[in-house]
């Protein structure tokens, strides 16, 4: 993955994890809630995988966001912008 990759990657797991604390949720509430095993979204949130499209997103709705607003939101994160 380029520098771009890693910064977007990383971008995106600091803002799921906002939502998740936005909505007072664990990862044990998302891995529910997205129908993904514990271990694997255990991964994706410590960066050591990447989040396939069709998961990232699964992982959108269940937070209540399209998947565009959920990449959206991890962009201006990224491009230092105040992002809940």
């Amino acid at each position: 993955m380029g520098n771009y990759g890693n910064e977007i990657q990383n971008a995106v797991v600091v803002q799921i994890n906002a939502e998740m604390a936005a909505k007072g949720w664990k990862a044990s509430d998302l891995s529910r809630e997205a129908g993904i095993p514990k271990n694997t979204l255990s991964r994706y949130l410590k960066g050591e995988r990447g989040i396939p499209l069709d998961t990232f997103g699964d992982i959108a709705e269940a937070l209540g966001l399209s998947y565009v607003e959920l990449a959206s939101r991890a962009q201006r994160r990224l491009d230092g912008e105040n992002v809940r």
